[in-house]
């Protein structure tokens, strides 16, 4: 998998954003939960070569993980399943709704 370099202006203003600000957050802990349990399944069969960085990085992630309780984790990824049916139905509803009102009759 090519390596992602985050623009460095990114890698600044993350410095001032904790994990835990997200966890804490009602409109990003449920995302962050969801996310970080993704990406320890994907890290594990998708990076071929990983540093020993990395590998102590998903280490400390997976442990983080382990001490939330999986209804936990469920009731994260029911809310952000939830949340992206929603927005599909939000933009399919808009899409139709603009679709009839230009609709040229004749």
């Amino acid at each position: 998998m090519p390596k992602f370099d985050v623009p460095e202006n990114v890698l600044v203003a993350s410095e001032k954003i904790l994990l835990r600000d997200l966890l804490e957050s009602p409109s990003f802990c449920y995302w962050a939960v969801s996310s970080l349990c993704n990406a320890t399944q994907a890290a594990r069969h998708s990076c071929e070569d990983p540093t020993e960085d990395d590998e102590f990085l998903q280490f400390k992630v997976l442990k983080m993980l382990n001490c939330i309780s999986t209804e936990t984790k469920r009731a994260c990824f029911k809310e952000t399943a939830l949340q992206v049916s929603n927005n599909k139905s939000a933009r399919f509803e808009t899409a139709k709704r603009l679709s009839t009102q230009y609709r040229v009759i004749g």
